[in-house]
């Protein structure tokens, strides 16, 4: 069995997790100032909570997600749920160019994705490319 030291860990960037923490705080902070007024309508309340909800979310994903690539495979964990794919399962790497580029991993079992938030994004899909021993990238 091969050790850790061949497992490459790939992940959003930090700066990601950390602003939408940084914005879900300023929402609790607001959510808890509108407790100081009287008469704020209950859709105030509930907008500011739902911000508040949508930041948390928001920092799980960023702080669960990330892709391992080892010997054998790529193991992508998200938010809910963890897939294997071996590199024999992997049948293409689609990328679709824009100002946040998405790569769409598709396998006999099913698709993932990831995005150009992840860091060394472009490192991971030339490994995935290699490994997989799919058509090379255009450049």
């Amino acid at each position: 069995m091969e050790g850790k030291q061949s497992q490459q860990v790939f992940r959003p960037r930090r700066v990601l997790a950390a602003t939408m923490a940084a914005a879900g705080l300023l929402w609790i902070g607001v959510l808890v100032y509108l407790f100081n007024f009287e008469g704020v309508p209950l859709k105030t309340f509930l907008s500011a909570g739902f911000f508040v909800v949508f930041f948390a979310v928001s920092v799980t994903y960023y702080g669960r997600t990330r892709i391992e690539v080892d010997s054998r495979g790529i193991t992508c964990r998200g938010m809910v749920r963890t897939r294997r794919f071996s590199f024999a399962d992997i049948r293409k790497l689609d990328v679709l160019p824009g100002p946040v580029t998405v790569y769409a991993i598709r396998g006999s079992k099913g698709f993932v994705h990831f995005t150009s938030f992840f860091r060394h994004h472009r490192d991971l899909a030339r490994l995935l490319v290699e490994r997989a021993g799919l058509s090379p990238l255009p450049v």
